[in-house]
């Protein structure tokens, strides 16, 4: 039986993993067909043996691997292509950088480097990770990055040895690399700083409306990007807009009059319907040429504006202001205007409400704060 080809690779391709590559590369592994076919090679002899797939087809498999006869329970394609993009990306690391930290792929297989990774080589790369220009603008990766980045190449390494794909435990070699508070970037925004980034904007329609939704609903980008005209509707108390989040969960998004009246300005600018209509399955939000966002391009697209705006809170080098900042805004300003945690972490969609006591930690801090014990205090007073 002849094996699937899920892309043909070679040296050149891997040491320069552009993106572009990496784009056309993550496109071709997203097509789910050579799955189930790729699964009957594996069980050909009734044993699951996987010697017959390279590098390159194990990452097809692991990302593409079903645990759950509910498809609504299983990776989204946006989780794949992030999968993705992270273990190429660590590959690429492997072969073009390998001796930064002890690994020769000189003369080696490109199609199965990762045959050839000892625990050393783990332990050194991820010493060298911590310290290498890998970052935007050649910075190194903050904390967070690399523990994002590290837990889906263990996760996927695991699964290697998992599948006898790998004979060495490699997993087991990895460093922790949680993220504790005190390394989390500064994301939270208030109340006067959201009035001030929407006024900011308020002649951008394009952005105003992005970035009133987002910083209204809670709403994360990628939810944003499938957001559909047949998704809005509208009720006694308002408008609501359904979007699927992680994991495939629907939740409803309240939209504030005004803030679908920026909806209403945004498709007016693009030159669209701004009808409601339940048979419309176009998206709400597109590019000027009409097609639907992306969300790395809508990512970087507000990211961008961001870092642009001239308001002090943006120039504070010690902030981080993105549009998961919005989302971080979301959560302080519903806190302060009295909602319960609860109600956050539903609205936000989080499956864990020690998530959502992330975005709440500073403000939920100081709200509790023994100062405020002080405030009749004679001591206070006699100041």
């Amino acid at each position: 039986m002849n094996q699937p080809t899920i892309v043909n690779i070679n040296t050149k391709d891997i040491h320069s993993i552009e993106e572009t590559f990496s784009n056309d590369l993550i496109h071709n592994m997203l097509d789910p067909k050579l799955h189930e076919k790729m699964l009957d090679i594996v069980d050909v002899n009734d044993e699951e043996d996987y010697s017959a797939f390279n590098d390159i087809e194990m990452m097809y498999l692991f990302v593409h691997e079903e645990r759950d006869l509910d498809v609504h329970k299983n990776r989204t394609e946006q989780t794949k292509k992030e999968y993705l993009r992270e273990l190429l990306w660590m590959y690429h690391l492997f072969v073009a950088e390998g001796l930064q930290f002890d690994f020769d792929s000189t003369g080696l297989d490109v199609a199965t480097v990762l045959k050839r990774i000892k625990p050393r080589h783990i332990r050194k790369f991820q010493q060298w990770m911590t310290q290498a220009p890998l970052g935007k603008g050649g910075k190194r990766y903050s904390v967070a990055t690399i523990s994002r980045k590290t837990s889906i190449f263990k996760a996927f390494i695991s699964y290697l040895h998992d599948k006898k794909y790998i004979q060495h435990p490699l997993h087991e070699s990895f460093k922790s690399a949680a993220v504790h508070m005190a390394d989390r970037p500064d994301r939270d925004l208030y109340a006067d700083e959201a009035i001030e980034l929407l006024n900011y904007y308020k002649e951008h329609p394009i952005l105003h409306g992005l970035l009133s939704v987002l910083l209204t609903t809670g709403a994360r980008v990628a939810e944003l990007c499938a957001a559909r005209i047949c998704d809005l509707s509208y009720d006694n108390d308002g408008y609501w807009l359904e979007v699927i989040g992680k994991g495939n969960k629907k939740r409803e998004l309240f939209i504030f009059p005004a803030v679908y009246e920026a909806i209403v300005t945004f498709r007016q600018r693009r030159q669209l319907n701004t009808k409601l209509d339940k048979q419309d399955a176009s998206p709400i939000f597109v590019t000027a040429r009409h097609k639907p966002y992306s969300y790395k391009y809508l990512s970087n697209y507000l990211s961008n504006a961001l870092s642009k705006a001239d308001l002090s809170f943006v120039a504070d080098s010690s902030r981080t202001i993105t549009p998961h900042t919005l989302r971080h805004g979301f959560a302080i300003i519903s806190a302060e205007e009295g909602a319960d945690v609860f109600r956050i972490q539903q609205a936000l969609g989080h499956e864990n409400i020690a998530t959502t006591m992330i975005y709440l930690e500073k403000q939920q801090k100081r709200k509790n704060h023994v100062a405020h014990t002080w405030k009749d205090s004679s001591v206070i007073k006699g100041l």
